[in-house]
């Protein structure tokens, strides 16, 4: 081989490799940038999330106070959302572990369609221990919810409307 016909082979290969490499190049960079959009959008997609819990979580309070949803499955709600917000660290504040308690006693009592066909009696004797035990955590639930409202807004959700209106009520202030 010639010392041209060398010269011209690696000019050649050059020439071939320049180009390669900077499409290997213009691929790593579109695969740097598409990863960083999608962790983009996951992190918005996450703050997304957290905002309904937190929203959905300040409703429910809300209702819990105003006296709009049965104290048990208020809490129900509340312990399940609690729980999805942030994993179970909601049993570490005392101000709100009383939604975590009454979930522990009250989650063997049926509901919707099971409640449906439970024999009356059986029905009534569940009603009597939902009843005692909201009794029993009548005051710590309402200070639960005062409590779990006011996390939401200090979270920055902006605070709800009643769900409902009480006509009754409504024209006694009037």
């Amino acid at each position: 081989m010639t010392v041209d016909t060398a010269a011209i082979l690696l000019a050649a290969a050059i020439a071939f490799l320049i180009p390669l490499a900077g499409y290997a190049l213009h691929l790593h960079l579109e695969a740097k940038r598409q990863a960083g959009l999608a962790k983009e959008a996951q992190e918005k997609e996450l703050q997304q999330a957290r905002s309904n819990l937190l929203e959905s979580l300040e409703i429910l309070a809300r209702a819990v106070q105003d006296e709009q949803v049965n104290p048990t499955e208020g809490c129900l709600r509340i312990r399940v959302l609690l729980d999805l917000l942030d994993e179970g660290g909601h049993v570490l504040r005392k101000d709100l572990v009383v939604f975590d308690e009454v979930h522990q006693k009250a989650r063997h009592l049926a509901t919707h369609q099971a409640r449906e066909d439970l024999p009356r009696e059986e029905k009534e004797k569940q009603d009597q221990e939902r009843r005692a035990l909201e009794e029993q955590y009548e005051a710590q639930i309402k200070e639960g919810a005062k409590a779990l409202r006011q996390f939401c807004l200090d979270q920055g959700v902006k605070p709800s409307d009643a769900l409902f209106v009480n006509a009754a009520a409504a024209g006694k202030k009037a």
